[in-house]
């Protein structure tokens, strides 16, 4: 799907985000810069959080949203600096990577290879130019 603009990326994150279900991990796939974050962001505020950053340098951000009136953790990694998939094996990296009470977003997944779940979901996106995306969603089983 192309997005032409941040109004028709949040469109988009909210109607992804009605789909999402606790445990549930999300593979944020894209160059740097093409809006991953962005998208993240968007799918908090659907679920009331409204003050993210992006965790490059924290490796983990941690947001309590809510859905129906429940409690819907979200936590987001961004894994850009590892030099190799076991650095994975200094954080809680299960806790992240199966969530059973929360959703998981991951960024640059690829670099923990050989720990990720078979079950994410891929969100593709493509920086057309400086306002356009292509955005495409698998569910890999």
């Amino acid at each position: 799907m192309r997005i032409n603009s941040l109004k028709e990326m949040e469109d988009f994150a909210f109607d992804f985000s009605k789909k999402l279900k606790k445990g549930q991990v999300v593979n944020l796939i894209g160059e740097m810069g093409s809006g991953k974050t962005t998208f993240t962001s968007f799918v908090c505020k659907y679920f009331g959080i409204s003050n993210t950053s992006s965790p490059t340098f924290a490796l983990v951000n941690i947001y309590n949203g809510e859905k129906q009136g429940e409690d819907f953790p979200i936590y987001h990694l961004d894994l850009y600096r590892f030099e190799s998939p076991d650095e994975i094996l200094d954080i809680d990296f299960e806790n992240y990577f199966y969530p059973e009470d929360a959703v998981t977003f991951l960024e640059w997944a690829e670099k923990a290879e050989g720990y990720l779940p078979d079950d994410m979901i891929e969100v593709n996106i493509e920086k057309i130019d400086e306002n356009a995306r292509e955005i495409s969603v698998k569910f890999l089983d």
